[in-house]
């Protein structure tokens, strides 16, 4: 089955909602949502048209757990939209990319948390509360720099590899606190990274480096 049956009144009070063109994953996200008491009633679809359909109707949903498998493709763009058109809805995506700058283009652009499908079960249920709690959560392996540098070079005067991290990251909307989290780093450390990452871009604060990230994007 594709889609979980639920009643008309339900899927009005429906607050969290689970993509995935896998079964057995949609159960699974399902349970640990009932089990953790994170959400009264779940929606579970494995494409993107229910969820958007879904979310144009119940506006009291406040958690989505995404699949890149019903995104095709197009997971960046998918999740600013969804980021604009429902500020307070909180997005966790789920694929099997372990490419850093992918996984923080997404939180970039609007989810709150990347998990690996093949998470063991409890990090996933980890991964899901820290979300619903209002924080954000990333893979301990975006955060391990001792993995091999992508092919090509970063040129002379560019961001680091870790500003670059601490970029995204900011750009996604998250505090210090959570950028140190997410990359297991010490605030004092992220303060570091962003006095470097704002003198490389030629700005003084956080607002004029999201309005250079923009300027770049266009």
């Amino acid at each position: 089955m594709n889609e979980q049956i639920i009643r008309n009144d339900e899927l009005d009070r429906s607050n969290a909602i689970v993509a995935s063109n896998a079964e057995i994953f949609r159960y699974a996200i399902s349970s640990i949502l009932s089990q953790q008491h994170l959400a009264d009633t779940v929606l579970t679809t494995s494409n993107w048209s229910s969820v958007q359909a879904h979310l144009l109707r119940a506006h009291c949903t406040k958690l989505a757990v995404i699949n890149t498998d019903v995104l095709n493709g197009q997971g960046h763009g998918m999740m600013r939209r969804l980021r604009l058109s429902y500020p307070h809805l909180r997005i966790i995506v789920v694929g099997q990319t372990r490419e850093r700058m992918k996984i923080l283009s997404l939180i970039s652009a609007g989810a709150h948390a990347y998990i690996l499908e093949s998470m063991p079960m409890d990090e996933i249920a980890k991964a899901v509360r820290m979300v619903a709690a209002g924080h954000i959560y990333l893979p301990d392996m975006v955060g391990d720099l001792s993995m091999p540098e992508p092919e090509s070079a970063r040129p002379a005067g560019a961001l680091t590899r870790r500003q670059q991290q601490v970029l995204q990251l900011l750009v996604g909307g998250a505090s210090n606190k959570e950028i140190a989290h997410a990359l297991n780093l010490a605030e004092g450390t992220i303060k570091v990274h962003l006095s470097g990452l704002f003198k490389a871009l030629g700005v003084h604060n956080r607002t004029g480096a999201v309005a250079s990230v923009h300027a770049q994007a266009y």
